[in-house]
């Protein structure tokens, strides 16, 4: 009978050596493991942590500290992701994060903040874990909630990444993939050198659990669903008994390595099922519900811009169209979804969308207002963050894509407000209503006026990061603009670049990103003969198609961003954004 070593590791709470937890955890670690149908003889310990956040004095009050703390320093709306249960259906993002928190969450939310903050704290769990590995050589190890964190984090420290060499690691119930969490790893997971890494994903769980993207043969989310009645759906037992984990992280260990990379790989195409080299997405929305928000240019745009990909090697079979009253945005985030999902190195992904642009205030952690994020309006966009596609949630699908993979955005819209004006182009932006507005908005009454209350800049010592090419990267007003990625860029520059060289990466992706125009521009419709376009859109296709037809290979984005596009809209000029090889590259690679 075969001997598997096993080693655990806890989340939080009070976790005593000999208590009940680790017979349940036991229990439930044998019952997946025997039904592969293999004879195993499981090896269990421990490492135990209690006692090192102890001696750092990390209380209840000190965690509401952190957490204080942290939002009065600029971090807030990452901890606001932190703090917000995930969504449980598409498209919501969760209750605001100040209300309805369990305990559980309060108390995880906070450790993981000291966490964060405390690097006298982190290296001597670090330290404490490598030191612990070091004697028991596992075969695999279980790490749970905050302990998966502190698993992770020692596994992609220079020091000790060669203690993951070798192993299965398994996270569940895990916060690693939360946008706070990432901004510690300067924006960007990696997988483990030398090791299998499977992460058990349960949508249920609202501790502040996440997905993690990772495209690479070493790395597997596995979907534990379940979701049981008065009972927390973050129980570590329910995860390590899930018939899931028998059927990948205990079949593929029993039956040894080569069958598991077969296994794993065979799994891998199932879920991907045959992705395409090439994928696009085109959304184009004319008929708004608010006949004052109705536009005329859209629908043809989308045409349009299918033209020109078919023209530049992109099947038709790959592209997706979304029109009018289908692009809501539960349909939206689906769509986005299959286009990004599973994305490898060498493959193209295009969304292209011609619709109103806006800007929309929200409330940070402390429920006051904090930020402003730029977002793209679906069909019955609303005025709240779970009718809009903002990049908060966005992020999440393209940050994490390999360095080799081309995603290109086209933005035909504009967020500086606008609505029809009789007798002229119309604006492909929308101005808030005025109760939306006053978020904003603050009495100076020394002159008697309304003022714009301007919020904190993301992050303005990113300006000067060398890795992107930052025309028009952060908005001059402090919004949050789109697929720029700012929850997961909270460092300052040199810490950041210290960072990124530690871990080896370049951290988040960064798709390229074609707008219609400046910040504090309109975007506007032109009227080619009896037919409606997006200014961008009709522009970019013309430049495009007059290289030679069916060329775009030729056409590098630096050589776009020197056409003008006032020859058909007056003061509209593209912003262009790039990873910095990016910007002298092919804007459509054909293979």
């Amino acid at each position: 009978m075969p001997a598997v070593k096993v080693l655990c590791i806890h989340g939080v709470g009070h976790h005593p050596n000999g208590g009940a937890w680790q017979d349940n955890w036991e229990r439930a670690l044998d019952l997946a493991a025997r039904r592969v149908g293999q004879p195993v003889e499981l090896e269990v310990a421990y490492f135990l942590h209690d006692h090192i956040f102890e001696h750092f004095n990390i209380t209840p009050q000190g965690t509401l500290e952190a957490l204080a703390k942290l939002a009065v320093s600029g971090l807030v709306h990452g901890i606001g992701d932190l703090l917000t249960p995930r969504p449980r259906a598409l498209p919501s993002p969760g209750a605001r994060a100040a209300r309805g928190l369990t305990e559980t969450v309060r108390w995880t939310a906070g450790m993981v903040v000291q966490w964060a903050e405390n690097e006298p704290l982190r290296n001597a769990l670090r330290t404490a874990l490598a030191d612990h590995i070091e004697v028991l050589q596992p075969d695999i190890i279980f790490a749970h909630s905050l302990g998966s964190l502190i698993a992770y984090d020692t596994f992609r420290h220079p020091d000790h990444k060669d203690r993951a060499d070798g192993r299965t690691f398994v996270s569940f119930g895990s916060q690693i993939g939360n946008p706070f969490v990432r901004a510690q790893f300067a924006g960007r997971l990696e997988p483990l050198e030398g090791a299998h890494w499977y992460h058990l994903f349960n949508i249920h769980d609202d501790v502040l659990t996440t997905r993690v993207r990772i495209t690479d043969d070493t790395f597997e989310e596995v979907n534990t669903t379940f979701d049981a009645d008065g009972i927390t759906d973050h129980y570590a037992p329910h995860y390590l008994s899930h018939e899931s984990v028998s059927q990948t992280v205990w079949q593929d260990t029993l039956s040894g390595w080569r069958d598991r990379n077969k296994s794993r790989a065979a799994r891998r195409q199932i879920r991907r099922g045959g992705s395409h080299e090439r994928r696009a997405l085109i959304i184009g929305i004319n008929a708004y519900d608010d006949p004052e928000m109705r536009l005329d240019g859209c629908v043809n745009d989308a045409f349009l811009m299918s033209e020109i990909l078919q023209e530049n090697g992109f099947e038709s079979e790959n592209i997706r169209l979304l029109l009018d009253h289908r692009a809501t945005a539960v349909e939206i985030w689906r769509r986005l979804e299959w286009l990004l999902e599973g994305t490898c190195d060498g493959q193209q992904r295009v969304l292209c969308f011609s619709g109103h642009g806006t800007q929309l205030a929200d409330y940070g952690a402390d429920e006051t207002i904090d930020r402003v994020d730029e977002c793209l309006v679906p069909y019955d966009f609303d005025w709240s963050r779970d009718r809009a596609i903002t990049d908060d949630r966005f992020h999440d699908l393209y940050s994490q894509l390999p360095y080799g993979a081309r995603f290109t955005a086209i933005l035909d819209c504009c967020h500086s407000g606008g609505m029809t004006r009789a007798g002229g182009a119309k604006p492909r932006g929308l101005s808030p209503p005025d109760d939306i507005r006053h978020r904003t908005m603050k009495w100076d009454a020394k002159n008697g006026v309304w003022v714009h209350r301007r919020p904190g800049n993301a992050n303005a010592d990113l300006s000067g990061n060398k890795a992107v090419r930052r025309i028009g990267y952060f908005g001059g007003n402090g919004q949050r603009r789109l697929m720029r990625s700012t929850d997961l860029l909270t460092m300052d520059n040199r810490t950041f670049n210290s960072k990124c060289d530690e871990l080896a990466h370049m951290g988040p992706f960064l798709p390229v990103i074609l707008q219609a125009c400046q910040e504090d521009q309109l975007a506007y419709e032109y009227r080619h003969g009896v037919t409606s376009y997006g200014a961008f859109t009709y522009s970019l296709a013309r430049i495009l198609r007059d290289q030679e037809h069916a060329s775009a290979d030729l056409i590098r984005l630096e050589q776009l961003a020197t056409h003008r596009i006032k020859q058909v809209a007056d003061n509209q000029v593209p912003n262009f954004v790039a990873p910095g090889p990016r910007y002298d590259s092919p804007l459509f690679q054909n293979q």
